[in-house]
């Protein structure tokens, strides 16, 4: 198996999980691309994200984000307060019931840090630690950072 299958292949792995454990928690309803914009809004839950905001790390247009987060709302994915920059925005929130998602998370990567514990030797997995961090440093994630990965289990490694 070459690195462009190896990585499609743990893509799909991981993207499988994310469907397991949706199913298991009642989120089966969403699509896969409600999944990614819930993924992406929960990756700006603190401060939250105005839709233009969303639309542009979607890479989307904003009337489709628009339409995308109407369905979320409804669903009660999502929950809207004012803007306090911009009385005309919105910023859009998880909901409690998206942040269940979220807390999932952690069960979906240790379940892939599990695999690579048995898969490996202790020194082939703490090469494959460095390799897969020098690696990844540099990727784009484009203009929004990926969620912060302090908590457990992503330290235990």
């Amino acid at each position: 198996m070459d690195l462009r299958q190896s990585l499609q292949r743990l893509e799909w792995h991981l993207w499988n999980q994310w469907r397991e454990q949706a199913q298991h928690s009642e989120h089966l309803e969403l699509t896969n691309s409600e999944l990614q914009y819930l993924y992406t809004l929960l990756a700006w839950d603190v401060a939250g994200v105005r839709l233009t905001e969303l639309a542009e790390s979607m890479h989307v247009s904003k009337a489709s984000a628009s339409t995308m987060v109407r369905k979320l709302e409804q669903r009660g994915y999502l929950v809207r307060h004012p803007c306090p920059e911009d009385a005309r925005a919105q910023r859009l929130f998880p909901s409690p019931k998206a942040l269940t998602l979220k807390q999932k998370e952690p069960e979906i990567y240790q379940a892939a840090l599990q695999h690579f514990q048995h898969a490996l030797t202790a020194e082939e997995l703490e090469q494959f630690i460095m390799l897969m961090d020098k690696a990844c440093r540099q990727l784009s994630v484009g203009e929004m950072s990926p969620p912060k990965l302090s908590s457990q289990p992503y330290q235990q490694l």
